[in-house]
């Protein structure tokens, strides 16, 4: 990604984009809302609420009849490998390198579980969470700083999916967030207080990001220049 393109005006844009014209905020704020902005995977309502986010989200393999499986798969790894994480409040620009191994570590973990098994003919299959939920997974429970990502942004970021190509895409993504630091504090703000600047006060900074990320390389949208805008602007 070419950091110098990234401008707050085109995140303004891009999280106006994504809001308004697609129905995932709205389903992230449920998710919210049934656990108190604070996921207890020990909760088995909290993760069965997750698992019915990521199905809004695009997560469908894990389908409706089988969410007691994935909801046993994602309650064992976090007793063994979530529980490792740091803790809620960090953001990603205040991470080290050793933390987002122990989180590339445990995103490996997690898309190998079983989330769903399946019966064809006379064989049985046991389908992973995979790449794709468990990035979505983690962002639930680590909204400040783990990003999730699906197949398009993959592609995009030259990512296989592995938790060797999470952790770059961590450390791409931390870059990035230090850039838009750089562009706050120029503005005379902190990044902590882009949110409430852009008028999504109930929403972090990484989701911001992931926004513009969706709306830029999954859904291939071009942006306007902030001269474009201003122009768009001056017509009344």
């Amino acid at each position: 990604m070419n950091y110098g393109s990234v401008t707050l005006c085109k995140l303004a844009l891009a999280s106006a984009m994504y809001n308004f014209l697609t129905p995932f905020n709205y389903s992230l704020g449920r998710l919210n809302e049934a656990t108190g902005s604070n996921i207890d995977l020990t909760n088995r309502a909290h993760r069965l609420s997750l698992i019915e986010w990521l199905n809004d989200w695009g997560c469908r393999h894990l389908s409706e009849d089988q969410h007691d499986v994935a909801s046993n798969s994602i309650l064992n790894w976090y007793q063994v490998d979530g529980a490792s994480l740091f803790t809620n409040e960090q953001p990603l620009w205040d991470l080290e390198d050793g933390d987002l191994e122990i989180a590339a570590r445990a995103y490996g973990s997690l898309k190998d579980k079983t989330g769903a098994r399946r019966v064809r003919g006379a064989s049985k299959q046991e389908v992973h969470i995979g790449p794709t939920a468990a990035s979505k997974i983690l962002f639930a429970i680590r909204p400040k700083a783990l990003m999730p990502w699906d197949e398009a942004m993959r592609i995009s970021f030259e990512c296989d999916g592995s938790p060797e190509s999470y952790f770059k895409y961590l450390i791409t993504i931390r870059n990035l967030t230090l850039h838009i630091g750089d562009l706050c504090r120029n503005k005379g703000f902190q990044i902590d207080d882009l949110p409430q600047k852009l008028g999504r006060p109930n929403s972090t900074v990484l989701a911001l990001v992931n926004e513009y990320i969706w709306v830029t390389e999954t859904r291939n949208v071009e942006l306007p220049s902030s001269e474009t805008l201003i122009q768009w602007a001056s017509l009344g």
